[in-house]
């Protein structure tokens, strides 16, 4: 019996600088299925320039058949995009009926955006009405038309197109409350990534916060290649052993590799998430107490929560998205951090 359209799994597909990060949703009896797969591009740039759409285009396809899936038989797609001008911001309007929001966001972009709204893909939703208060919340989601193009060609040159394109902080944020289930209060996460993180914070009631870090995995490589004096390909080479479960291999924060990376935190990382953390209590108040969720790759780094956990003075946990999953599903994605944004983008339809 053929499968039925609801049964197909939804993917979600994190087209990151480093790799190529797929999760698949499929529906069933109690838990769903959740397949991952992660393939890495050819070569990792220490200037952090992205690769070519047609190593990304062979980079998906290779995650499809890693997963043993074929993208052609899943029932949608839901692609995250990220970068300087990729913005999500909470706003105000004044209170309108549902239908009028869209065209009041036309002018009221302008007052908002860093960009020409003109030149701009924009998408909202209304978080909340308040007649007696004379407002309505709303979360937009703007992003550069071209740079939308650019993200989506390695999906044209595979004859795919997405059904969904959602702002990786939103994407983010949706696998950190998911996981979270009926448990209320604050989510904070700082996503790091191989160029960039992202530090979001979801609290009902409150405003939501997202901010872009100039700071990735790729700044404590560069970080242990400079300590070592070692090429930078060598010491990206070390932090993944660092990071996987490689027989044998020892994982010392007093090694030289490691307190390398224990200086990019504090040199590079710290200080920002203060910054931003200082500037969202102009905005609202901060939960109390504090606890951060940590997740990309570098999450991966065997204590590596405890030591920013430390620098912070505040808990620092990983965050693995798969951890509701047991037995054979967290076999099928195993690595749990780095999965998150592809996570929260197989959530979107699933």
């Amino acid at each position: 019996m053929r499968a039925s359209l609801v049964s197909r799994p939804w993917v979600g597909l994190d087209l990151g600088g480093f790799s190529v990060k797929l999760v698949a949703l499929q529906p069933g009896v109690g838990t769903p299925r959740v397949t991952a797969a992660e393939v890495l591009h050819p070569a990792s740039d220490p200037a952090g320039d992205g690769p070519a759409p047609e190593a990304v285009a062979r980079a998906i396809s290779a995650c499809a058949e890693r997963a043993g899936l074929s993208l052609r038989a899943m029932r949608g797609i839901t692609v995250g995009i990220s970068g300087s001008d990729v913005i999500v911001k909470q706003i105000q309007l004044p209170f309108m009926d549902e239908a009028e929001v869209g065209p009041a966001l036309r002018f009221e972009a302008r007052k908002h955006l860093p960009f020409d709204p003109q030149a701009m893909v924009i998408d909202y939703q209304v978080l909340g009405r308040y007649l007696s208060e004379h407002r309505v919340e709303v979360l937009i989601a703007a992003v550069a038309r071209d740079h939308l193009e650019r993200h989506l060609a390695p999906l044209a040159q595979l004859d795919l197109v997405a059904d969904i394109v959602d702002a990786a902080p939103l994407a983010l944020t949706n696998a950190v409350v998911h996981a979270a289930g009926n448990e209320r209060g604050a989510r904070l996460l700082l996503d790091i990534g191989h160029t960039a993180s992202h530090l979001t914070l979801f609290q009902r009631g409150e405003p939501y916060f997202s901010r872009r870090l100039d700071f990735g995995g790729r700044h404590l490589t560069q970080a242990i290649a400079a300590s070592l004096q070692v090429p930078f390909a060598e010491a990206e080479e070390w932090k993944l052993a660092a990071g996987s479960d490689t027989p044998g291999f020892r994982v010392d924060w007093t090694g030289r590799e490691l307190q390398a990376v224990h200086g990019a935190l504090e040199r590079e990382l710290v200080d920002e998430v203060r910054r931003s953390l200082a500037f969202y209590r102009t905005l609202g108040h901060l939960p109390d107490p504090l606890r951060l969720k940590l997740s990309g790759a570098t999450a991966c780094l065997p204590g590596i929560g405890e030591r920013l956990g430390n620098l912070l003075e505040f808990p620092v946990a990983v965050f693995d998205p798969f951890a509701e999953f047991g037995g054979a599903a967290r076999a099928r994605a195993a690595g749990g951090p780095q999965f998150a944004q592809a996570f929260g983008l197989a959530l979107r339809n699933s």
